[in-house]
C-alpha cells in the first residue's frame, strides 16, 4: 500500500510539472517537437570570449557550447533572437569547430555537423584555417565560421 501511495504521490508530482520548464535559472526552455524534447540554453551577454573561453564558461556552468542541430532547435534560436532587440547586432558562439581536421565539422561531442542543410550561410564555412569555430552572426544567425580569436557571446545548453 506505501509502494502504490508513493507511486500516486509522484504521478500528480510529475503531472503537476508537466508543461512547465525544467531548465535552471538563467537558461531558457525550448522544445523540440520531433524529439519531444526540452532544451535549456543560456544566452550568455556579460562577456564577449573567444570560442575557448566561451566552451570553458559554458562548462562551468554545466553546459556545453550550444548544439542546434536537433529538430528546429536552430530556428527556434533566430526567432528567440528577433524577439529581443539587444540581441539583434550581435554573434554567438555555438558548439561546432573544425579545429582539430580542416573541413570536418563536428559538434563538440564528436558527431558531424550536417553541412548540406539550410543552417549554413551561403559560401560558409570559410577562411581555411584562420576560421576555425561555429558561430552565429548577425543578422541572419545562420552559422558560420569565425575568426580563430574572435571575441563574441555565446550559447550556452545543457
Amino acid at each position: 500500500m506505501k509502494s502504490f501511495l508513493c507511486l500516486f504521490a509522484l504521478g500528480i508530482f510529475l503531472h503537476i510539472h508537466e508543461g512547465q520548464a525544467m531548465c535552471a535559472p538563467g537558461f531558457e526552455s525550448f522544445y523540440v517537437e520531433d524529439l519531444m524534447m526540452e532544451m535549456c540554453l543560456n544566452f550568455v551577454t556579460d562577456v564577449k570570449r573567444d570560442w575557448h573561453e566561451s566552451k570553458t564558461y559554458c562548462e562551468s556552468l554545466g553546459a556545453d557550447l550550444a548544439d542546434l542541430d536537433y529538430g528546429d532547435l536552430h530556428w527556434q534560436v533566430i526567432s528567440y533572437i528577433h524577439k529581443h532587440e539587444w540581441l539583434l547586432d550581435e554573434g554567438f558562439h555555438i558548439g561546432c569547430t573544425d579545429e582539430v581536421t580542416e573541413n570536418e565539422w563536428l559538434w563538440t561531442d564528436g558527431r558531424p555537423v550536417s553541412m548540406f542543410t539550410g543552417h549554413w550561410y551561403p559560401g560558409q564555412p570559410d577562411g581555411g584555417y584562420s576560421e576555425n569555430y561555429g558561430c552565429l552572426y548577425y543578422d541572419d544567425f545562420l552559422y558560420s565560421s569565425c575568426l580563430n580569436g574572435q571575441r563574441l557571446y555565446a550559447i550556452c545548453m545543457v
